[in-house]
C-alpha cells in the first residue's frame, strides 16, 4: 500500500503523538539517557538535558550551544541567576509544556524565563501574577512586569492601577514611589478619580509622607494638576495652601488658572479633562424636571428637580463655568451645580421675555434683548462681580422676534425670525455680533425662511434646524453655514418637524431634542431625541426624554444643553427608562 493511499492522521492525533514523545524524552532526562548537556543551578545541583530539546525550545540555548563558547565544548552551562527548584520547573515546562506556578515561585519563573528567552513560560507566569493583582501590590507588579518586559502584564496591571487609582494612591507602595514616578501616574489621562481635585489631594498626601525631603518636588508635581478643570472656589479656598504660597512659580500658575476659570469657555481651555473623570451628558429641563442622557451608554438618569415650575418652551438655558443656568424670563434664574447635583436660585433676572436670547460667549454671559416698540436690539453682558447687566450696544441690527441665536467663536449669530411690526412672515436673514469689536456684521441669507429655529456651532460650521415657516407650519429642514466661505447648504432633514427645540453637539455628534411640533392646528410638546448621521446625511431617532405620560412631566416643554457630569454623581442618581417604554 502506498503512503498516499493512507488516510492522513488528524490534528488531534498529531498533538497526542507530540505530547507522548515529549513525555518519553522527559523520562529519559530523568534517567540521564542520551543526555548530552548539563545545567548547573545556583546552589551547584546538576540537571541533565538534551541539546536538541533545549535549542528547539529557547533561542538562548540555540545561540549558546551553536557558538564557539566553552559551554558547547564542555557541555556544561552554569547559572548563578536560577535556583535549583526553578531550574527543575523550567526543564519540566520545556519538556512537557506544564509547570506548577505558585506565589512562591512565580517571580523567579518570570526572571528565569526572561533570561532564557522562554516567552510562553513568561506569559503564563505573568497571567498568574495578574490574577493576584490587588490595590496593595499592583504598583510593584507593574514595575516588575516593566523590568522583565512582560508586555501583557504591563498593560493589564497599568489598567488595574488606572481603574482603582484613588485607592491605589493611598497604599504604601504608591507613597514610597520616587517623584518622577508619581508625576508619571498623576499626569496620565486614564486615571479614574472622582474629580480633578483628587489629583491635588493625592499629590499633597505623597509630599506629606516626608515633607522635609519631598517639599522640593512639590512644584514639579503641581504642574500635573489640571487647574483649569478645578472649580474656582476650590482654587481659592483649598489649593492656596502654604506649599503653593511659598512657591512663586506655583502661585503664578494658580493665578493664571483662576483667571482662565473665571473667563474661559470649554472651547478655549488649554487642558482637557481626564478621559475617565467626567462623562459628557445631554441635560434636558422641563418645568421643574431635570434628566440627563449619556450617549456613550445610551442611558437616561434623573437629576435633582429645579426649584420652580416656571420653565416654559421659551426658557433660555446656557452653560457657564461648568454649571447650567436657566432663565425662565421675568422669573429668577436658577443654577444647576453638577458637583452637588442641586439647583440654586439666583438673583439675576433678564427682562424682555419673550423677545430674548441668553448665551455664553468667550466665558461670559450675553443677552440679546429685542424691543419691538422702539425696533431696537440691545446686546447686554452680565458682570459677575457686580451682579448686574451692562449694555454693550443698541441698534436696529438683529431686531427680530423669534430668531435663533447661536454662539461661534467670538460671535453671536442671529438667524431668521420675524421683523417688526409683527406679522406672520419669517425671514432668512443672518447677522452676527462681534463681541471683541462690539459691532454687527451682515452674512449670507439662509436657504429658507424660518422662525423659532435652533442650532449649534461646531468645527467652523453652524447648524440650524427646524422652526416655523410663514404659514406657521413646523419645519424639518436643516442647513449648515460655513463660516470661512459665508455659504449655506441644506443637509438631511429632521425625522420630526419641531420648533423651539435644542440642538447640541456631544463628542462631535449632533443631537436634537425637545421643543414643540404642530399637530393639525394645535401645538404639542415633542420628547424625541434625534442624532445626525453625517456619513448617511440623515437624522435618526435615537431615544426619547423619559417623560411619564401619566404624570405632570408630560405637561412641560423640554430644552436641552450639554454638561460634564462626574462619575460620582452619576453613580448616585437614579437610572430611568426612555420615554419610549412608557
Amino acid at each position: 500500500m502506498r503512503m498516499e493511499d493512507l488516510e492522513p492522521i488528524s490534528d488531534f492525533e498529531q498533538d497526542s503523538f507530540c505530547v507522548e514523545l515529549m513525555k518519553r524524552l522527559n523520562l529519559q532526562r530523568g534517567q540521564n539517557y542520551l543526555c548530552d548537556v548539563t545545567l548547573v543551578a545556583r546552589e551547584g545541583k546538576e540537571f541533565k538535558a538534551h541539546r536538541n530539546v533545549l535549542t528547539a525550545a529557547s533561542p538562548f540555548f540555540a545561540k549558546l550551544l551553536q557558538s564557539d563558547m566553552k559551554e558547547r565544548e564542555e557541555g556544561v552551562i552554569r547559572f548563578q541567576e536560577i535556583s535549583e527548584s526553578v531550574m527543575e520547573d523550567v526543564l519540566e515546562f520545556v519538556y512537557t509544556g506544564i509547570v506548577e506556578i505558585s506565589e512562591e515561585n512565580v517571580k523567579e519563573l518570570v526572571v528565569a524565563a526572561d533570561y532564557l528567552l522562554l516567552v510562553c513560560l513568561k506569559t503564563l507566569s505573568g497571567r498568574f501574577l495578574e490574577q493576584q493583582l490587588s490595590i496593595s501590590n499592583c504598583i510593584s507588579t507593574f514595575y516588575f512586569a516593566e523590568k522583565y518586559q512582560c508586555e501583557e502584564l504591563v498593560i493589564n496591571s497599568k489598567k488595574f492601577i488606572h481603574d482603582n487609582f484613588a485607592s491605589v494612591a493611598e497604599m504604601e507602595e504608591f507613597l514610597n514611589l520616587e517623584a518622577k514616578e508619581v508625576a508619571m501616574w498623576i499626569s496620565g489621562d486614564e486615571i479614574c478619580i472622582a474629580d480633578e481635585e483628587d489629583v491635588f489631594k493625592i499629590m499633597l498626601n505623597w509630599v506629606e509622607q516626608n515633607k522635609s525631603e519631598r517639599k522640593a518636588k512639590f512644584e514639579e508635581l503641581f504642574r500635573h494638576v489640571r487647574l483649569v478643570l478645578v472649580s474656582r472656589d476650590y482654587l481659592l479656598d483649598i489649593v492656596t495652601n502654604e506649599l503653593v504660597r511659598e512657591n512663586a512659580s506655583c502661585m503664578r500658575t494658580l493665578t493664571e488658572a483662576i483667571e482662565l476659570v473665571s473667563c474661559a469657555s470649554e472651547d478655549t481651555l488649554m487642558q482637557s479633562p481626564r478621559r475617565r473623570l467626567q462623562t459628557h451628558a445631554i441635560v434636558a429641563c422641563g418645568g421643574k424636571y431635570t434628566f440627563c442622557y449619556l450617549p456613550e451608554v445610551d442611558k437616561w438618569k434623573r437629576l435633582a428637580d429645579g426649584l420652580s415650575e416656571s420653565r416654559s418652551q421659551r426658557t433660555q438655558m446656557v452653560k457657564f463655568r461648568d454649571q447650567l443656568y436657566t432663565f425662565p424670563g421675568n422669573s429668577k434664574a436658577e443654577r444647576y451645580d453638577p458637583t452637588f447635583n442641586g439647583w440654586a436660585s439666583l438673583g439675576m433676572r433678564v427682562s424682555g421675555y419673550p423677545k430674548l436670547a441668553v448665551v455664553t460667549c468667550t466665558g461670559q454671559i450675553y443677552a440679546v434683548h429685542v424691543d419691538g416698540f422702539y425696533r431696537k436690539s440691545t446686546v447686554k453682558r452680565y458682570d459677575v462681580g457686580l451682579y448686574q447687566w451692562k449694555t454693550i450696544i443698541s441698534s436696529d441690527k438683529g431686531c427680530r422676534d423669534d430668531s435663533c441665536v447661536v454662539v461661534g467663536g467670538n460671535y453671536l449669530y442671529v438667524f431668521g425670525g420675524r421683523p417688526f411690526p409683527y406679522g406672520s412672515v419669517y425671514v432668512s436673514k443672518a447677522e452676527r455680533f462681534n463681541t471683541v469689536e462690539n459691532k454687527w456684521e451682515d452674512l449670507a441669507d439662509m436657504q429658507q425662511e424660518r422662525g423659532n429655529a435652533f442650532g449649534v456651532a461646531t468645527q467652523g460650521k453652524i447648524f440650524v434646524a427646524g422652526g416655523l415657516n410663514r404659514g406657521r407650519a413646523g419645519l424639518r429642514t436643516c442647513e449648515v453655514y460655513n463660516v470661512s466661505t459665508d455659504e449655506w447648504q441644506f443637509i438631511g432633514s429632521l425625522s420630526t418637524p419641531r420648533f423651539l427645540g435644542s440642538m447640541v453637539c456631544v463628542n462631535g455628534t449632533l443631537y436634537v431634542l425637545g421643543g414643540s411640533r404642530v399637530v393639525g392646528r394645535e401645538y404639542q410638546f415633542e420628547f424625541t431625541v434625534e442624532r445626525y448621521d453625517a456619513t448617511a446625511n440623515k437624522w435618526i431617532k435615537k431615544t426619547s426624554i423619559p417623560v411619564d405620560q401619566n404624570s405632570e412631566e408630560q405637561k412641560h416643554s423640554f430644552k436641552g444643553g450639554t454638561l460634564k457630569l462626574s462619575k460620582g454623581v452619576l453613580e448616585q442618581v437614579t437610572e430611568i427608562q426612555s420615554g419610549d417604554d412608557f
